[in-house]
């Protein structure tokens, strides 16, 4: 597979670099092992997040959200439905992250990342 497309001020100190995350495939694996190491959707959540915000302890709030290309949000949203499945029985399959989850766009590349839209509020 291809390599990640990100804005350039998304990862500006390599950090998906320093996460290992250097190709989508890489990516699609820090995906599934963060549901794998998570009991709970909000921790999955929290997960992504700070995948995308390695300063995440010392941010406030963020005021927008990330938005994500159409590829890169459908194999989360497909993750969250397996994990609801075998976690969340009761629940919306996929329910969290439609709601809470990160916007897509498909003026951007299928896996790209945006930041562009968030504006964080730290300490």
């Amino acid at each position: 597979m291809g390599e990640i497309v990100l804005m350039p001020r998304n990862d500006s100190h390599g950090h998906f670099a320093n996460l290992g995350i250097k190709s989508i495939r890489d990516l699609q694996q820090y995906l599934q092992k963060i549901f794998e190491e998570s009991d709970h959707q909000d921790s999955v959540i929290v997960k992504l997040y700070k995948m995308l915000f390695p300063d995440w302890e010392k941010i406030q709030r963020i005021e927008g959200f990330p938005i994500i290309g159409q590829s890169l949000w459908n194999y989360i949203c497909n993750l969250f439905i397996e994990f609801d499945r075998e976690n969340h029985p009761g629940c919306f399959k996929g329910g969290l992250w439609i709601n809470n989850g990160f916007g897509s766009s498909e003026c951007l590349d299928p896996w790209m990342i945006s930041l562009e839209n968030c504006k964080v509020i730290y300490f």
